[in-house]
């Protein structure tokens, strides 16, 4: 009997605290729906009023350019998904653009990291067909390590002989030597160079030969630009024992404020430069693998469609 009670006593306390469990219950239910609504307005659009949200697999058109938007003064393509735009030559193109064979609009799933995260973040909210901006800033862009030098257009050097990997040579030239084998060319800095390939070190000594009080013009791949195409010439003032001094002078530049023009991209095989500033005394570069790192990044886009 005495159990009986007991137990009575027990059940007794659990009804009076289960009307209290139930409310904390629920207190804690609203809670979470209110912090999940808030989450959901911050993070989440819902598709089904036909706009994009986080998580959606989306197709857009696009062109990315420095210095300003595309059709804005200043503006120079860097990629674009139009062909059109591609083949336009009325539009200026970076030095590092690069036309493909076939252009159609990017794939991206929203949040995934596929593209730039600011890129991704602008396209939630727009509909099929609704063409937007957005401004990366560099920070938030293609962040990569580069070393950047100012330096006088007057005294610039070259050794007269030089040795370079046989693999950068053949990219830079276009062509594979064999062993001992000496091969004539036009360098890119636009004069006479003869080249041989050492097999035991798998280098390629090259021999510059400019004249003295000569100038030559930049030339990518031993090329030589078509005229008003120029980008910069070296005029030979001396050769003492293995330094080839020169006075270089900037051709074409398309100046977007104060110094600083449309990157110009110098490749010597031993080191890439973007040239980013010149002034009636010198000159900036970076030098770096791409032009787009470390710069800020505009975009126009279009939302072609929601998967």
């Amino acid at each position: 009997m005495r159990a009986t009670v007991i137990m009575a006593g027990e059940d007794n306390k659990k009804k009076e605290h289960d009307p209290i469990f139930m409310v904390c219950l629920v207190l804690f239910v609203i809670a979470a729906v209110a912090v999940l609504g808030v989450y959901a307005a911050d993070h989440l659009v819902s598709s089904e009023d036909g706009t994009a949200a986080y998580g959606d697999s989306v197709t857009v058109d696009y062109t990315g350019t420095y210095y300003n938007y595309i059709g804005e003064d200043g503006a120079v393509v860097f990629d674009t998904s139009y062909k059109s735009v591609a083949d336009d030559k009325d539009i200026t193109k970076s030095s590092e653009f690069t036309p493909r064979s076939s252009y159609s609009p990017l794939s991206v799933t929203i949040g995934s990291g596929s593209a730039l995260k600011m890129f991704e973040d602008s396209i939630v909210g727009h509909k099929v067909g609704d063409k937007f901006r957005v401004m990366i800033p560099a920070e938030d862009a293609y962040v990569g390590s580069e070393i950047r030098k100012t330096v006088p257009l007057a005294g610039f050097t070259v050794p007269v002989t030089q040795e370079i990997p046989s693999g950068v040579f053949s990219s830079l030239y276009g062509k594979t030597l064999a062993a001992g084998e000496t091969y004539n060319f036009k360098t890119v800095y636009g004069w006479n160079a003869s080249a041989t390939f050492v097999s035991d070190t798998n280098k390629v000594t090259i021999f510059n030969m400019p004249e003295v009080g000569k100038t030559y013009t930049y030339s990518p791949k031993g090329t030589a630009p078509a005229e008003g195409e120029e980008k910069v010439t070296f005029s030979v003032v001396s050769i003492d024992g293995n330094v080839i001094k020169s006075d270089l002078s900037f051709k074409n530049c398309k100046y977007v404020s104060g110094n600083t023009i449309q990157m110009i991209e110098l490749d010597f095989g031993t080191e890439k430069w973007f040239v980013t500033e010149v002034s009636s005394s010198d000159f900036t570069y970076k030098v770096t693998d791409k032009g787009n790192v470390n710069e800020d990044l505009y975009f126009e886009i279009k939302l072609v469609s929601i998967g």
